[in-house]
């Protein structure tokens, strides 16, 4: 078996002032384990192989010379998002999972660094592009997720064209969102954690999910998925730690069935699921006497930032 090397490769660099870290190993995970939305045709990969794809020539404008397409490599933008967050935590990150289409022309990534809280990683999830489909887009938080039709969700998010500056541009923006997103984001993983200490029996968690439901937040298939979850954790064929009597883990096993929702209604999935674990959370696990408010979800899915002038 071919050893894993942890050395970064080569390539243009985004925040040149900051260390340069070690490239973290795969997830030591079941397939079934590792759960991402992305497109049918895209292949699980790793980091070298992500970074071997071809990068495209750059076109440029006939009057002005500036770059109309200034492709990103892949290795300048995986490096440059684990050097900031990096920096920012520091402390190196502990794993890495990517995906490509068919092509090789989207990239899908996620880079996971500890948060203190055994289980529980603040993570780096990552979108780009050689074929101008996709902006260079990140987004932060203690579940982003990623998929290859549009959503693109987690509490920090930034995007940067392929066009003229984005070196600097993105460069800059990754320095600028991990230092505003690392203590918010820490802070929901915290919350989340203490829902450990509030109890849910197998009736209540039917009745968690029942309210879910009702309330449009999730779908048969998704409430089918997440009793398996539930009872697949309890009987030690999953995460022994999503197998618990409490409300994390009957958070874990909705939020998990929701990985195979259509990427349209992902969003509005964990999203309406956030909101609704919350409210069962304050009435201290309490369903019958939790107040939900309704819930309309109105979110951009990522802030474009523009061009840099």
């Amino acid at each position: 078996m071919q050893s894993f090397n942890s050395t970064p490769i080569s390539a243009p660099r985004l925040n040149p002032d900051i260390q340069m870290v070690n490239v973290a190993p795969l997830p030591k995970l079941k397939s079934r384990q590792i759960m991402t939305i992305g497109s049918p045709e895209a292949y699980r990969t790793d980091y070298r192989s992500v970074c071997d794809v071809p990068v495209p020539e750059a076109e440029y404008h006939p009057v002005s010379g500036n770059a109309s397409y200034q492709p990103v490599p892949y290795a300048s933008f995986i490096n440059g998002a684990r050097d900031a967050m990096a920096n920012q935590l520091d402390a190196e990150p502990l794993f890495e999972t990517y995906a490509l289409n068919k092509s090789g022309a989207q990239l899908f990534g996620m880079i996971g660094f500890g948060s203190g809280l055994t289980g529980q990683a603040i993570t780096v999830a990552l979108r780009s592009s050689y074929d101008k489909s996709i902006a260079n887009q990140v987004a932060i938080g203690s579940a982003p997720f990623i998929c290859a039709n549009g959503c693109f969700s987690g509490e920090h998010m930034i995007s940067a064209k392929h066009t003229t500056n984005v070196f600097e541009t993105l460069g800059r923006m990754l320095t600028e969102i991990t230092d505003t997103a690392v203590r918010p984001v820490l802070e929901r993983i915290r919350m989340v954690n203490d829902w450990k200490d509030i109890p849910v029996h197998d009736d209540l968690f039917g009745a968690y999910m029942g309210v879910l439901f009702s309330r449009g937040l999730i779908k048969p298939n998704s409430f089918n998925a997440a009793f398996r979850y539930w009872n697949d954790c309890h009987n030690g064929e999953l995460h022994d730690e999503h197998g618990m009597n409490d409300l994390f883990s009957a958070y874990q096993a909705v939020t998990a069935a929701g990985q195979r929702s259509p990427p349209n209604q992902a969003f509005r999935h964990f999203a309406g699921i956030d909101h609704a674990t919350r409210a069962i959370a304050e009435a201290g696990g309490a369903v019958t006497d939790a107040r939900i408010p309704s819930f309309d979800l109105r979110v951009r899915e990522y802030v474009d930032v523009g061009e840099a002038k």
